[in-house]
């Protein structure tokens, strides 16, 4: 096993333990590659909330992990239709 190899494993599963801690809080995966993943949570009230205050009904996030295995999250863009 090679040290680069080591380190993708160890990214990998930092994402993997965050993305599985996300999912029990009522997360879902939309997309996911090796070290990135795109996660989004509907509020409750998603289709009044969708007519009435535009962009507050989902939270999207971007998750990834950096050279050392620490996973970061940032707000995405919303999903245009």
């Amino acid at each position: 096993m090679t040290v680069a190899f080591a380190a993708h494993d160890v990214r990998a599963r930092a994402l993997d333990a965050f993305l599985a801690q996300q999912e029990a809080s009522g997360y879902h995966i939309e997309t996911r590659s090796q070290l990135q993943a795109v996660i989004s949570r509907r509020h409750r009230l998603h289709l009044v909330l969708r007519l009435v205050a535009r962009g507050s009904a989902q939270r999207r996030l971007v998750v990834s992990v950096d050279e050392y295995g620490a996973v970061t999250s940032v707000a995405a863009e919303p999903v245009r239709w």
